[in-house]
C-alpha cells in the first residue's frame, strides 16, 4: 500500500466529524443536515468512507435517499444523493450504510495489508501500490515474481487469517490526522483506512490473477 495516500484526506475533514475510525462496524447513525446544495449534503457527522484514489466510497441511505457518492471539497464531504432531499439544514436524519460492500472491502484491505507485510518480511519484496476494488483487490512490484514467492505468500497469508491475528487501527500520537495499522506482530504500516479486527474475518485469500504490465506484476485478489 501507499504510505501517506490518505493523511491529505484526513486534514480535510474537519467540519464533520467522522465515525467510521472510532467504530468502523456501524451501520445506523442519526445525525443533522448542517448543508444542503441540490441533491448534495453536508452532516454533523458521518459513518460513510469516501472514495479515495485506492478505494471506492460507500453506499448507503440518508432517510429514503441514495447515497451514490460522497465528494472531498476543501474542508468539507459531500454526501451525493440520487435525488435532491425533502429534508431542511438541521433537520435529523436517518443513515444506513450498506453493509454488505462495507465489509466486503474492509475484509479486501485487511488481505492485502496482511500479504504485503509477507512479501516484504519474508520474501524482501515491497510493493509499490495496493488498490481496493469492489469484489477484488491488487498488489503491484516494480519487477515480476516468481512463481515460487507468490505462492509461498499465499499459502502464509492464509496461514496467518486461520490463526486470527488481531488487527488493531489507530492514531499517531504525535502526528494529527496520522493512523497505522498492526496486524499480529507485524510491524504497523501507516494506514487511514478501514480493517476487520481480526484476520478470521478475511475468509480465504485467494489469488484470482497476475499479469505483467510495463515490465511490473500485478496479482489480484479476492476474498471468500
Amino acid at each position: 500500500m501507499t504510505r501517506d495516500w490518505f493523511h491529505h484526506f484526513l486534514e480535510a475533514v474537519q467540519m464533520t466529524k467522522i465515525l467510521f475510525h472510532e467504530d468502523a462496524y456501524l451501520k445506523e447513525r442519526q445525525t443533522k443536515v448542517t448543508k444542503i446544495e441540490g441533491n448534495r449534503v453536508l452532516l454533523e457527522e458521518t459513518m460513510f468512507f469516501p472514495q479515495t484514489s485506492n478505494e471506492p466510497g460507500d453506499l448507503g441511505k440518508i432517510n429514503d435517499c441514495e447515497v451514490i457518492g460522497l465528494k472531498k471539497e476543501g474542508d468539507e464531504i459531500w454526501h451525493i444523493l440520487n435525488k435532491a432531499p425533502l429534508f431542511k439544514k438541521g433537520d435529523t436524519v436517518n443513515l444506513q450504510l450498506d453493509w454488505n460492500k462495507r465489509y466486503k472491502k474492509m475484509r479486501l484491505h485487511s488481505a492485502l495489508h496482511l500479504w504485503v507485510e509477507v512479501f516484504d518480511l519474508q520474501f524482501k519484496e515491497r510493493a509499490v501500490a495496493g488498490v481496493i476494488k469492489s469484489d477484488s483487490a491488487y498488489l503491484v512490484f516494480k519487477h515480476e515474481l516468481a512463481d515460487e514467492i507468490i505462492q509461498k505468500a499465499l499459502e502464509q497469508a492464509n496461514k496467518d487469517i486461520q490463526e486470527g491475528l488481531e488487527i488493531k487501527t489507530y492514531g499517531d500520537k504525535k502526528r494529527k490526522g496520522f493512523r497505522w495499522c498492526q496486524i499480529g506482530s507485524y510491524i504497523p504500516i501507516p494506514c487511514g483506512g478501514l480493517h476487520v479486527k481480526n484476520t478470521k474475518e478475511i475468509g480465504r485469500l485467494i489469488l484470482k490473477e497476475k499479469t505483467i504490465e510495463t515490465g511490473k506484476q500485478k496479482l489480484i485478489i479476492e476474498v471468500r
